[in-house]
């Protein structure tokens, strides 16, 4: 992919991607955040407390699967969209 694609807060990033790219430091901070999580889980002494659940990142359902889309678009829909699309 091309490089500023991948750019947080860059307009063809979020039209490419569809939600804000993290930097790398958003990304540490909230592997930070997950492991402290379950570090104080594991040290708090309740056995049936249940696990602390991972943040949800942008490109991620509340499952932790990505998600990619939907299903596919008829071509006579696409083609009305990309006709659409010429004339703006």
């Amino acid at each position: 992919m091309i490089g500023w694609a991948r750019e947080p807060g860059n307009g063809v990033s979020m039209s490419v991607h569809g939600y804000a790219l993290w930097t790398v430091g958003e990304q540490l901070l909230a592997d930070l955040i997950d492991i402290l999580n379950l570090a104080n889980w594991q040290r708090g002494g309740d056995k049936h407390a249940p696990r602390p659940r991972r943040l949800t990142r942008p490109w991620e359902t509340r499952d932790g699967v990505q998600v990619l889309g939907s299903d596919p678009i008829p071509i006579s829909e696409f083609d009305d969209w990309w006709n659409a699309q010429a004339l703006k």
